[in-house]
């Protein structure tokens, strides 16, 4: 009667640990933000795209990151997205991310902006 006794505490407490053990699991999942289950899927060029998405669609951006993760966690999602993945998502959604850009010349060793260049060619 003993051995039984004993066997069925043993069951017990493995049963019991172990639901510990799938509740801290899911604690520790629920603790990641969609965040940081994208961020390894990007580029540091598709990271500094998304801040700027981020900075300009603030709701958009927290939509699209939410769902990055989903397709991530589902494994859908396999390979790192770059910048330009990422301009497309926003573009295709309607939200075009406006992107700083500068046009510059390179002559006889030296670069200029086009801003520069153009002045030196009205003072001359």
């Amino acid at each position: 009667m003993e051995d039984k006794d004993l066997e069925l505490l043993i069951k017990r407490k493995m049963i019991e640990l172990q639901k510990r053990a799938l509740l801290e699991e899911k604690k520790k999942e629920v603790k990641r933000s969609p965040w940081d289950i994208v961020k390894p899927y990007l580029t540091s060029s598709g990271e500094e795209m998304l801040e700027k998405a981020k900075s300009q669609y603030p709701r958009v951006s927290e939509y699209v990151i939410r769902e990055l993760a989903k397709l991530v966690l589902m494994g859908r999602l396999r390979e790192k997205l770059n910048a330009e993945d990422i301009y497309a998502i926003f573009y295709n959604l309607g939200f075009p991310i406006r992107i700083e850009t500068r046009i510059v010349v390179k002559r006889k060793g030296k670069v200029k902006s086009i801003s520069e260049l153009l002045k030196e060619e009205e003072e001359d």
